[in-house]
């Protein structure tokens, strides 16, 4: 149980940090900001529930889940922006502009930017794909 809860926060932390690097535009700023709020509550729960019975840990467990689950809609509906933001910034030519040499792609700041961004939305949502899992293992 104890290594769950290790790996939880491990996903968590390196989450918060993708977070706390993205800039996005300030019409998706509310949505990013509820995302970390969300994962800065969830991290906060895990950190105190170290010391629970194995009980109180699945109780935690399903209601993070569900949590977790508000909070992966959120970064859905990020990532499909964000996803729209880079296609409209390489003129619908994503598969052609990653064909590109780095130090190309670089030259096109905005498509870059997005590119990234839409990238960390994407490893966001795994991440909370494998936390899912994790919790799982504890409620199981």
């Amino acid at each position: 149980m104890q290594g769950a809860l290790k790996r939880l926060q491990i996903l968590m932390g390196d989450t918060i940090q993708i977070l706390d690097h993205m800039e996005v535009d300030p019409n998706l700023d509310q949505i990013l900001q509820h995302i970390k709020n969300g994962l800065n509550e969830e991290n906060t729960k895990i950190a105190e529930s170290t010391n629970n019975t194995v009980e109180e840990q699945v109780d935690k467990a399903v209601s993070m889940t569900i949590n977790l689950e508000e909070i992966n809609n959120l970064v859905q509906q990020l990532e499909a922006s964000l996803l729209e933001n880079y296609k409209h910034s390489t003129g619908n030519e994503i598969n052609q502009y990653e064909q590109m040499s780095l130090e190309e792609q670089l030259e096109q700041t905005e498509s870059y930017h997005n590119k990234i961004d839409y990238l960390s939305a994407a490893k966001i949502r795994e991440n909370i794909n494998r936390m899912n899992e994790v919790l799982l293992s504890i409620r199981s």
